[in-house]
């Protein structure tokens, strides 16, 4: 009888890595089944959901303290289910704080556990990478200089390329169909991405509203577009917009195809900017946190950039503005910069494209389910 595959992922980008690993898991070594933590993309391809993501997806230091209790008894149904026999291994992707914990609990239990982007230790809290060494098989990251690094540390560390670049494998060199999503072909696309998380969404919406109102008094040929990062945030996504005149398209699917037709982008940082970036959009980078969070973090932080497409170019060719900058007037300035110069913007769509060669591999999920059936060899028999 063929053991158990546990996946643990705790937000959207997460989520979808994870669902490509489970359908290749599924694909080597079918009738084998799978549990874990995470979402319908993850059910759909076949995974017993212990419980959804969507209750623990939380960031900053107050959002966790609010949401304690249900990321307390995450962690006791994730431990409790890796303590029984039938688990063969653990893959765990991404959310380094609370699938650490679940890391050294597999690890008590001798099961393998590969770590598929593990968490940024280049950027701060270096000594995690000690701990990652301890319980891990094996480690597959997401950019290059990655691999050198925590191989120092004794990781079993691994870069195949980075995961968007086969997410979004179908709709980097598409033709942009703004028809499609019901916006005029005549009109300039500018994308709103207020964050997948509903934190994120509550401190950046009213932002990136107000400032896609002056933008577009200072430039009447836009029409903005607000992706749905996931069904459960659009109600809260429809509160904020009520009584809003602004030219704006909701849009729950299809997503890349829709980033494609963009002109431009204010976008919360983490994983968007970088889809953003492979797909040619030039993005204005922002973030807003909590007081106590941003403190934390500025002390921690060990780099000098916060947006993927900066820290993968080393330089910070798209704007940054965080915390106090995070405002709508310096948005609509650095925003209406770019598209006021369509030279400029398009050598910014240059380098952002250039980074796909920079993160080109043979390929990580197949990296991952090859870790997988390495370090548990028998256990999907």
């Amino acid at each position: 009888m063929p053991k158990t595959l546990f996946l643990l992922c705790g937000e959207p980008s997460g989520e979808a890595y994870a669902a490509r690993v489970a359908r290749e898991f599924r694909r080597r070594f079918p009738g084998s089944p799978m549990v874990g933590i995470g979402g319908p993309r993850l059910e759909a391809e076949g995974v017993e959901l212990l419980l959804d993501y969507g209750e623990i997806s939380v960031v900053g230091v107050t959002e966790v303290v609010r949401h304690l209790p249900a990321i307390r008894s995450a962690l006791s149904a994730a431990t409790d289910r890796i303590r029984r026999p039938d688990i063969g291994a653990v893959v765990l992707i991404d959310y380094p704080d609370f699938n650490f914990r679940v890391g050294l609990a597999a690890w008590k239990r001798q099961v393998p556990v590969i770590y598929y982007i593990p968490p940024q230790v280049w950027a701060w809290r270096t000594g995690r990478a000690k701990t990652l060494a301890k319980f891990t098989r094996g480690a597959v990251v997401l950019f290059p200089f990655e691999e050198t690094l925590l191989r120092k540390y004794g990781v079993n560390a691994v870069f195949a390329g980075h995961p968007l670049l086969e997410e979004l494998e179908p709709w980097l060199d598409a033709a942009p169909s703004p028809a499609r999503f019901g916006i005029p072909a005549e009109k300039t696309l500018v994308g709103l991405l207020p964050g997948s998380r509903p934190g994120e969404i509550a401190t950046h919406l009213p932002i990136l509203l107000e400032a896609a109102r002056g933008l577009s008094a200072r430039f009447p040929g836009l029409h903005f577009a607000l992706p749905v990062a996931r069904a459960a945030l659009r109600e809260s996504i429809l509160r904020h917009l009520e009584g809003s005149s602004l030219p704006l398209t909701l849009v729950e699917e299809e997503r890349h195809l829709l980033f494609r037709g963009m002109a431009a982008a204010m976008a919360v940082s983490g994983t968007v900017t970088l889809e953003l970036a492979l797909l040619g959009v030039p993005s204005v980078i922002v973030y807003r946190t909590s007081w106590a969070t941003y403190q934390i973090g500025r002390r921690l932080a060990k780099v000098d950039r916060i947006g993927l497409p900066n820290i993968v170019a080393g330089d910070t060719f798209l704007p940054e503005l965080i915390q106090d900058e995070c405002a709508p007037g310096r948005i609509v300035d650095a925003l209406g910069a770019i598209l006021s110069d369509a030279s400029g913007r398009g050598k910014l769509r240059d380098r952002c494209l250039s980074l796909r060669d920079r993160l080109r591999g043979p390929g990580p999920t197949d990296a991952v389910v090859d870790m997988v059936a390495g370090e548990a060899a028998g256990a999907w028999e």
